[in-house]
């Protein structure tokens, strides 16, 4: 991430931002990345793409029935709408990293939406209730071994956004390292970059009442920095865990590496190679075979069983999956997830009441996930109305947004409840079903449970309900 002290001197400003924040957000970026500090090579500890897991089941859930739209201009929504489908690769990112910024721009006479990732932003200003008014954006173009930066200064006060742009070029850098990149080299005009020829250095833009720019923050408390108006990614609370999970998951793997069968056997028990005066193992059997050499006193015979021996150690796989999989359900308790979402759903020995708060658990995660989206939505739809006004495509401020999430998941779990209810009192879902679902029984059990309540001792035959179990598998998630 960029030094916010090289920002601070160019602009002569204060970066809102702490020195524990940007190395935050550059271990999150790690993360991310699948380049996590407590990664292995040696050790055979490698990334699950935990967090990376944990982001997507999050914003796939929250805008898998997404509707939204712009009901007060047909051009703004033609526009919105194209913004709207990549809703969830955005979300994806805004979870993982804490937050992103959306700032809508024009070009070719068409209106975009930038994401602004949390490495290339910095809030310079913010208000009560910690909505940021003024930031500085970083945009980056790599050509050959120079790279050129163009920092964005966006300030929105008293009705009036304004706007800085400038451009700077770093020559030969590091041999086209850019990941060693530190600063930003020498200003140039704008106009130097095809890119950024057609944008002005310094311009406003009056008569709004917030800025032309939303920043969308994942509901977590800041630990970190409490004072900062920037997020904190979704799984922040279980990094620690994600830790632990891959960890233990190598030694879940080494355990097959160390178990596996193979046979020892004195080289004399081989054909030597006349070349290689090695001993010839059968073809395609090396990884079978491993070969050592006995010393024996003159004189003495070699037993037979010295000869040969045979190396097949109980596995211990069924405890470390058990050990992993209890890492990754205290994963789900953190990051607001139900379980079943990354644990083995077939695992899960959970109580009805359990089951019933892991479920509400999730509900309530997403919900928060949405709320802080409608703001957003909101705000980049009044931003790209006020840019179709320049254009001469719109002639009112207004600007009204229309959202509906609908309900899938979402739906309330004590409503789904009763609905699976009254569908067996009307004889539509087995009871039994309806025990599996909602009390955690097996199958077994709850087949057994109504069997003993029923007033003739009615029998259940397994292989009678073998098809209907097979079209309608029920998952206690």
């Amino acid at each position: 991430m960029f030094a916010t002290k090289d920002i601070n001197k160019f602009f002569d400003i204060d970066i809102a931002m702490s020195n524990d924040m940007v190395d935050s957000i550059d271990l999150w970026n790690k993360i991310l990345e699948n380049k996590q500090p407590w990664l292995s090579k040696e050790k055979g500890v490698k990334s699950l793409a935990l967090a990376q897991g944990i982001s997507e089941e999050l914003s796939k859930t929250s805008t898998r029935e997404l509707i939204s739209k712009v009901i007060s201009n047909d051009f703004v929504n033609q526009e919105y709408q194209e913004f709207i489908k990549d809703m969830n690769e955005n979300l994806q990112w805004a979870l993982g990293e804490g937050g992103v910024v959306f700032k809508p721009y024009v070009s070719d006479n068409q209106i975009f939406v930038d994401v602004v990732h949390a490495d290339k932003f910095f809030p310079v200003t913010f208000n009560g209730r910690k909505k940021i008014t003024a930031g500085i954006f970083v945009e980056q173009i790599f050509k050959g071994k120079n790279v050129y930066t163009r920092l964005e200064y966006q300030k929105y006060e008293n009705g009036v956004n304004t706007f800085e742009n400038y451009a700077f070029m770093k020559k030969d850098y590091s041999q086209g390292n850019y990941n060693l990149y530190t600063d930003f080299g020498n200003q140039i005009p704008l106009d130097t970059v095809p890119e950024w020829k057609d944008l002005e250095e310094h311009f406003e833009i009056g008569g709004v009442d917030r800025p032309l720019f939303s920043y969308f923050k994942t509901p977590v408390i800041n630990t970190i920095d409490k004072m900062s108006p920037l997020g904190v990614p979704c799984y922040v609370k279980a990094i620690n865990l994600i830790k632990d999970a891959e960890e233990q998951y190598s030694r879940y793997i080494w355990e097959f590496i160390a178990g596996e069968m193979a046979v020892e056997a004195s080289g004399d028990a081989f054909e030597i190679d006349s070349h290689t005066h090695e001993p010839k193992l059968p073809e395609g059997k090396k990884r079978l075979y491993r070969t050592y050499d006995i010393d024996n006193p003159s004189g003495q015979t070699t037993n037979i069983n010295d000869l040969i021996k045979v190396h097949a150690p109980q596995l211990r796989d069924a405890n470390y999956a058990a050990g992993f999989n209890d890492i990754l359900k205290r994963i789900e308790f953190e990051c607001g997830l139900s379980y079943g979402d990354l644990s083995d759903p077939q695992q899960i020995d959970k109580t009805a009441e359990e089951i019933k708060s892991s479920k509400q658990r999730k509900y309530d995660t997403v919900s928060a996930i949405q709320d802080n989206l409608n703001t957003v939505l909101e705000d980049v739809a009044y931003a790209m109305n006020v840019y179709a006004i320049g254009m001469g495509k719109s002639k009112s401020m207004e600007c009204v947004v229309e959202t509906d999430w609908g309900d899938s998941i979402l739906t309330d779990t004590e409503k789904q409840r009763n609905i699976d209810l009254q569908e067996v009192n009307a004889g539509l879902m087995p009871e039994w079903k309806y025990k599996v679902k909602w009390q955690g029984m097996s199958e077994e059990e709850a087949k057994r449970e109504v069997a003993e309540n029923s007033d003739e001792g009615i029998e259940y035959d397994d292989e009678d309900d073998e098809d209907d179990d097979t079209e309608e598998d029920v998952n206690v998630n």
